[in-house]
């Protein structure tokens, strides 16, 4: 699995890059636009709709899977915590593989409808048309990378190894005592 790790892990920091671009390309459109608007009364021409339909989108879907990686999305451990460490890690595995489904299920429809954007040429109806297709296909390629993820962490833990390349199991942050003994 290091192998797949590594390509893996290339592909989240990638597509967060891509992310980052997005959030600095959706402030400058921001920027630019109010700009436009109140100094010269000439605001730019599609901003909310470029925002909206492709880099907010970008900016969280491409980021899911390196956040879990990181094991930074929030988690409420209140009940993690005061069970044992197989315990702990057996629910870890059902909640994984329940998002496991959630997102494979988000990925499929996401990629089927943006095919079918794309082949029946669907189009915004803003003041600036802009094709509809290729932001379902953002969201798909996000959700499967972060299902990988998913996928990935849950054989870790199975395995009983760390998951996510080095990053602490979450289990260890609650019950680090038990482990390090």
């Amino acid at each position: 699995m290091n192998f797949f790790e590594r390509i893996l892990t290339l592909c989240e920091n990638t597509l967060m890059i891509i992310g980052g671009i997005c959030l600095f390309l959706l402030m400058a459109l921001i920027v630019s636009d109010s700009g436009g608007r109140y100094l010269f009364n000439a605001p730019i021409s599609g901003v909310y709709e470029i925002s909206e339909l492709y880099l907010m989108i970008a900016i969280v879907f491409l980021g899911l899977a390196r956040t879990q990686r990181l094991k930074a999305h929030v988690r409420v451990e209140l009940l993690l915590e005061r069970l044992p460490v197989s315990a702990a890690r057996a629910l870890e595995v059902v909640f994984l593989l329940a998002t496991i489904v959630v997102f494979l299920c988000i990925t499929y429809v996401t990629a089927r409808t943006g095919f079918n954007s794309i082949v029946l040429n669907r189009w915004t109806t803003g003041v600036v048309a802009i094709p509809t297709g290729p932001s379902w296909l953002i969201v798909s390629f996000g959700s499967g990378v972060f299902t990988l993820r998913l996928t990935f962490d849950a054989l870790s833990i199975m395995l009983g190894r760390p998951p996510s390349g080095g990053v602490p199991d979450p289990t260890e942050t609650t019950h680090s005592s038990e482990l390090r003994t």
